[in-house]
């Protein structure tokens, strides 16, 4: 008797120890991304915030486009691709010519990466 209030006080003590664990929410990819660009171009802390602040204005209002019922979804496209160019110019604000340059590289070596898998399957 006395093993199986043992054995039941196991189990359901290893069960909820399990369920109490923290899962990564991020996914490890986009981690991987933002730090691999802010080491590749060498950004500096300023940058860093005006990056991050300009992707998240960029975010808020891209979710009010989205969720703009008087818009069809055509303007509402046309206006994410607005939001997109805005973005895109406050980014190419914020970094010098030679991060410019080197950002270039690398989403031509990236595109270039994508090709060659594609042509492989």
């Amino acid at each position: 008797m006395k093993l199986t209030y043992l054995l039941a006080f196991l189990l359901l003590a290893c069960s909820t120890g399990f369920a109490q664990q923290k899962r990564d929410t991020v996914h490890p990819a986009t981690g991987v991304k933002k730090s691999k660009m802010k080491d590749d171009l060498g950004l500096n802390k300023k940058q860093e915030a005006d990056l991050k602040a300009s992707k998240k204005e960029y975010k808020s209002e891209k979710e009010k486009v989205k969720n703009d019922a008087k818009l069809t979804e055509a303007q509402k496209d046309a206006k994410i691709k607005e939001l997109k160019a805005e973005k895109k110019k406050k980014t190419d604000a914020t970094l010098t010519p030679e991060q410019k340059e080197k950002k270039a590289a690398l989403k031509k070596e990236k595109k270039a990466k994508k090709k060659a898998e594609k042509a492989k399957q």
